[in-house]
């Protein structure tokens, strides 16, 4: 199965559009057969200036790894032990969890710029087995591995960066709208950021984190409220806040808790949730609010970029201001709009 916005390569010269084997392009579309089954894309390649768009057979295509699918990540940090446990450890997590590595060109090497402080992807490598990747990726900067499955997960180990190692596993959107909604997909990733986490040693494991927190690591403020992520895997004792909707507490062993938002069971023989469209908006709007924040706060700490991070700052504040209107939250968009008004009176006589 590929998605809309997946890179993918040709396994087979299209000698009538003159695209040499492996050239990269983007699905636009998936196509199904007379069944109604997925099995073909329509794919875009560029050649010179020009674009050419193909439909092609799933045999012919194979997914690249690359980071434009990434929409949806959990973090896990705080691990215990050195990078060779927390790869090898992950990586055995994963692969025994009945995913299998990818086909093609399913591991990315990174490498940290430290004078600009972000993640650079480097050359793309095949896999087959992770091996590779369990032997060589703790002497790296970092690496990306792909895995095979309808979620496309991306595990992303980031060793020698700006602090200590961290931990991230990358899915689509598709997966994480179904395991946001109803009781099995939830229950599904909950169990895979359990494993993960305890195989990891991480003593904290926060789900989904937003993009903001990728560029700064401030892992820690995934912490404080308002709060971004639905899911949380932590001490018992360093809650983010007292439980409230739709907040739910799982106790686990070791003293550790299970804080979340996700409709899982808290026992086997609890009945199945479903969420409707309204609390979905509803944590939609929990979520504009703390990335609002976590936006203005980056403009106090970046070294430049502060007009852009203003710019997002109040495009995501609108965004919410919008949704609590359309929620017929009135007095949660007045406060809002109240919040946006001070953060731009800031902008003007701090940063202008």
């Amino acid at each position: 199965m590929f998605y809309p916005g997946e890179t993918v390569r040709l396994l087979r010269e299209l000698t009538e559009n003159g695209l040499p084997r492996f050239t990269e392009g983007s699905v636009i579309s998936v196509l199904q057969n007379t069944n109604a089954e997925p099995d073909a894309a329509e794919v875009r390649f560029y050649r010179d200036t020009h674009a050419i768009t193909a439909k092609l057979s799933f045999r012919a295509i194979e997914p690249v790894i690359t980071h434009t699918i990434f929409e949806s990540t959990a973090a896990f940090w705080a691990l215990d032990g050195p990078p060779e446990k927390a790869v090898e450890a992950a990586m055995h997590c994963v692969l025994d969890g009945g995913c299998l590595m990818r086909e093609g060109l399913n591991v990315a090497r990174l490498y940290y710029d430290r004078e600009d402080r972000w993640w650079k992807w480097g050359e793309k490598i095949m896999d087959p087995t992770g091996a590779l990747v369990s032997a060589s990726a703790p002497a790296w900067d970092g690496c990306v591995v792909a895995f095979s499955g309808p979620q496309r997960f991306h595990l992303e180990f980031r060793l020698q960066g700006r602090g200590e190692a961290v931990l991230l596993l990358h899915q689509c959107a598709a997966a994480y709208a179904e395991q946001a909604s109803s009781t099995d997909p939830a229950m599904g990733i909950a169990r895979v950021l359990m494993n993960l986490c305890e195989a990891a040693g991480a003593r904290y494991c926060a789900f989904p984190v937003a993009d903001a927190w990728l560029v700064d690591e401030d892992w820690q403020s995934l912490l404080r409220p308002p709060l971004y992520p639905d899911f949380f895997l932590l001490p018992e004792t360093e809650m983010p806040q007292s439980p409230s909707a739709p907040f739910r507490v799982i106790r686990l062993k070791g003293k550790r808790v299970l804080w979340t938002a996700l409709p899982v069971q808290a026992a086997p023989g609890d009945p199945p949730l479903k969420r409707d469209e309204r609390d979905l908006k509803v944590d939609s709007l929990r979520r504009l609010k703390a990335l609002g924040e976590k936006y203005y706060d980056q403009m106090y700490e970046s070294r430049h970029g502060v007009t852009g991070l203003y710019s997002n700052t109040k495009d995501v504040f609108n965004d919410a201001i919008s949704l609590a209107n359309e929620l017929g939250m009135k007095e949660e968009a007045e406060t809002l709009s109240k919040r946006l008004d001070h953060i731009k009176a800031v902008f003007r006589s701090q940063f202008s």
